[in-house]
């Protein structure tokens, strides 16, 4: 079995023209996503916006600047070390441009107790999910990353609040 891994972006600010999220696999092993979401974890009081966001893949001819790394966590403490592997969020994107599979409207409001819009269902786990490849159905295959592709979610519009980004994948080298 191919060991698991869970990149977790707390706290992330949106804004336009901003990676919220990206996994990028600089190694000859082959990464595959399982699932990746979104949660409305605002800590204060925002005026909200709709934000516009896409799910890209891109080529081995990407570049990305300055991301914020983040140390994704093993589902097993005995899986071999990641290495080649870059997750994290912000940055700049480069090179060439990437293949949209999803574009996502997200409220950046925050979510309250006493109301049941979409604001408050962006905090359910089941809600919160913009790619699922994982779901049971083996005749449907998992994203593959391969040497120097990428999986990015671009933030193409908004300017409000706080978003926690996450993604599940399996590393076949192990």
């Amino acid at each position: 079995m191919a060991n698991s891994w869970t990149g977790y972006n707390q706290g992330i600010t949106f804004a336009a023209s901003k990676v919220m999220m990206g996994l990028f696999n600089a190694g000859t092993r082959v990464l595959r996503v399982a699932r990746a979401g979104l949660l409305n974890n605002q800590t204060a009081g925002v005026t909200g916006v709709v934000c516009f966001m896409e799910i890209r893949r891109y080529p081995a001819t990407f570049t990305w600047t300055t991301p914020t790394s983040v140390t994704p966590v093993a589902h097993d403490t005995t899986n071999s070390a990641l290495s080649s592997v870059t997750f994290g969020n912000s940055g700049t994107p480069g090179g060439s441009t990437g293949a949209v599979l999803r574009r996502i409207l997200w409220s950046s409001d925050e979510p309250a107790a006493s109301t049941a819009t979409s604001d408050e269902l962006e905090c359910f786990v089941p809600l919160n999910v913009i790619w699922d490849a994982g779901y049971g159905d083996t005749d449907v295959q998992k994203l593959a990353l391969r040497q120097n592709e990428s999986l990015i979610l671009y933030s193409t519009s908004g300017a409000a609040g706080l978003v926690d980004a996450w993604t599940e994948f399996l590393d076949e080298a192990s």
